[in-house]
């Protein structure tokens, strides 16, 4: 062959794979670009532990992409395997493999909304978890009890009750309940500045009796400025060295029933009963705001050793027995009257 002949397939083989290369480069530039022009919007789930190939195939059964091949080799190209979050996510129709993708890695998820208020258990938050369809209230008990967790929070000789901070939190759609409940403790760490506690060692507390006395103050108190003023009650009779004898304390050693309590009620034996117990009991029977956290260590300076709650909210406040006893009778004289 001559050296033309041979310039001649130089050339041609050259212009093949020219062509070759062109041909692959518009089948890529096409496998890439969106099935539509729509602007249709299509709120997309990737559930948590999902891989490539998982997240391609529903891609592609919801006709967000061409090719779930393409797919794939994009995410294996951009090594982002791994950094793809899961989540809801907000797509158009309109947007390319590769837009997809930048919303994947980014983690441009539509968050949830969860309200927890405050003076709930443990228990009644892991019920309100499953109310809200997040998962089961078993799992989310089970995550509050994980030892590493409360190793990792200082709560080893504790549960989370109490520490599950009262909050409106915001997270992606199918966030475990293991990472909440770390939200939740994390939240309750943020809460709890370093002067509380300087205030709390001169009351003579530790954290987690100023905790306890908050989660009580929390299920008596109604009103917001008469948190203060039954926290200085409760201070009071801890120094006299008296029995608490509060209410909310008996219904937590109940499993708290909703009903009244009754007599035979008060002589439960608890160590969470103070009715029958001095001092304060082992642990918070709930979990308590910011406001109660406050009275506890901020207490109004009062002489008040009684209250009783008198409707709308409010309560009576006395210093001695005799007092408390006679507006006792008022308010059930009024209630049997109704």
């Amino acid at each position: 062959m001559g050296k033309m002949g041979k310039i001649r397939i130089g050339i041609f083989a050259l212009c093949s794979l020219a062509i070759l290369c062109l041909i692959v480069l518009l089948i890529g530039v096409f496998l890439m670009s969106p099935l539509t022009s729509s602007e249709e919007v299509v709120n997309f789930d990737i559930p948590v532990g999902s891989n490539s190939r998982t997240i391609a195939r529903r891609l592609a059964a919801e006709k967000l992409i061409r090719s779930e091949y393409a797919f794939r080799l994009v995410v294996r190209y951009r090594e982002i395997g791994k950094r793809l979050q899961a989540g809801t996510y907000v797509l158009r129709r309109n947007m390319s493999l590769s837009d997809i993708l930048d919303e994947f890695e980014k983690g441009h998820v539509t968050l949830v909304t969860w309200t927890v208020p405050e003076g709930l258990t443990m228990g009644a938050t892991a019920a309100l978890w499953e109310t809200r369809g997040f998962g089961t209230a078993a799992a989310f008990q089970e995550a509050s009890e994980t030892t590493s967790l409360l190793k990792r929070y200082g709560l080893e000789d504790k549960t989370v009750e109490g520490y599950l901070f009262p909050n409106t939190y915001k997270f992606a759609k199918g966030t475990t309940a293991e990472k909440v409940v770390e939200i939740m403790l994390s939240e309750f760490k943020k809460q709890w500045i370093q002067t509380f506690d300087e205030e709390a060692r001169d009351l003579g507390r530790t954290q987690h009796e100023i905790l306890t006395l908050a989660s009580i103050i929390e299920k008596e108190a109604q009103s917001e400025s008469e948190r203060p003023r039954i926290a200085s009650v409760f201070h009071n009779r801890l120094k006299r060295g008296w029995r608490l004898q509060a209410d909310p304390t008996v219904l937590y050693a109940l499993g708290n029933p909703e009903r009244l309590l009754t007599k035979a009620d008060l002589g439960v034996d608890s160590p969470y009963n103070t009715y029958v117990y001095k001092g304060l009991p082992p642990g918070p029977i709930a979990s308590p705001g910011i406001g109660s956290i406050i009275a506890a260590l901020r207490p109004e300076k009062t002489k008040y050793l009684y209250f009783v709650a008198i409707g709308d909210g409010k309560h009576h406040f006395s210093k001695t027995l005799s007092e408390h006893n006679r507006m006792v009778r008022k308010m059930r004289r009024a209630s049997r009257n109704q």
